[in-house]
């Protein structure tokens, strides 16, 4: 039996797999920065449009938004034009931006903001009453 690796396979299966990783963030933070030009500029083709919403529980999600904030987003900020985030996301995503992109990513067209999404530590589904 013969192991295909991932870097054997064409760009297209390639690009089909991460279609698949869900949330974005992993693939994203997996792919840039890793020292890979080819995984790299696939990954850098998925980057118009960006989900930081996803229901992982802290510190994991803490580990994995610190390096997507330290690592990726300054490289992808410039692709960006649609975002989605939750809205305990607000924070931190305008801290960065304000820090490393004078306060708004260049060719950000949509902005989507979650209020249904479920809080990290009681998995109780976001309210506007409980905000």
């Amino acid at each position: 039996m013969s192991v295909v690796k991932l870097l054997d396979l064409p760009d297209e299966l390639i690009l089909a797999i991460m279609k698949k990783v869900n949330p974005q963030v992993l693939l994203l933070c997996s792919m840039i920065d890793i020292g890979n030009k080819r995984l790299e500029q696939l990954a850098f083709d998925r980057c118009y449009s960006i989900d930081l919403t996803f229901d992982y529980v802290q510190p994991i999600e803490e580990s994995l938004m610190e390096r997507f904030y330290s690592h990726v987003m300054p490289r992808i900020g410039h692709h960006i034009q649609s975002l989605t985030i939750n809205i305990y996301h607000i924070s931190s995503i305008k801290t960065f931006v304000e820090n490393n992109f004078h306060g708004a990513l260049p060719n950000l067209t949509h902005l989507k903001i979650l209020l249904h999404a479920k809080h990290t530590k009681t998995g109780i589904p976001y309210t506007i009453s409980n905000l």
